[in-house]
C-alpha cells in the first residue's frame, strides 16, 4: 500500500476534516498511521508537507478513493479502518464522518456490509419499539 500513500493520506486527511474541524488528537493520529504505513518512525517531510498543503474544498473524495478500487478486498478494508480509527480518534460519534467513510468505500467498490461495524445505525421506528417492548 506504500504506492498509495499520498492517496491514502489524503482520504485520512478528508476524514478529519468531514466535520469541518480539524481535532489535534486527529492530525496526531494520522502522523502515526502514515509513519507505520510506510514502516518509519516519524513522518517524512513529502507527507509532512501534504498534511499541511491539504486543501480539503479541492479534494474530491469520490476520485481519490476511486484511485484505490484495484486494491485488493483486504487492503480496501485496511484503508476503511483507518479511516474508521480516525473517526473514532476525537471520541465524537458525527454523522458526517459516516457519511464520509460510506462515500469513501462506495467509491472504491466494498459493499456497506463489509464496514456494518463501522458505520451508525438509525433504527426505524418499528425497530425501536421492538426493543423498548422487551
Amino acid at each position: 500500500m506504500k504506492e498509495h500513500i499520498d492517496t491514502i493520506t489524503d482520504l485520512l486527511l478528508g476524514a478529519a476534516y468531514a466535520d469541518k474541524r480539524l481535532e489535534g488528537d486527529e492530525v496526531a493520529a494520522i502522523t502515526k498511521m502514515v509513519s507505520k504505513l510506510l514502516g518509519t518512525d516519524s513522518l517524512p517531510e513529502a507527507q509532512s508537507a501534504r498534511l499541511k498543503a491539504f486543501n480539503p474544498a479541492k479534494f474530491d473524495v469520490n476520485e481519490a478513493a476511486s484511485s484505490l478500487s484495484s486494491l485488493s478486498d483486504e487492503d480496501k478494508i485496511k484503508v476503511l479502518d483507518l479511516i474508521a480509527t480516525l473517526n473514532e480518534s476525537d471520541d465524537v460519534i458525527d454523522l458526517d464522518e459516516d457519511a464520509y467513510l460510506r462515500k469513501v468505500a462506495a467509491a472504491m467498490g466494498v459493499d456497506e456490509a463489509a464496514i456494518a461495524e463501522h458505520t451508525i445505525e438509525v433504527l426505524s421506528d418499528e425497530d425501536l419499539d421492538g426493543m423498548l417492548a422487551e
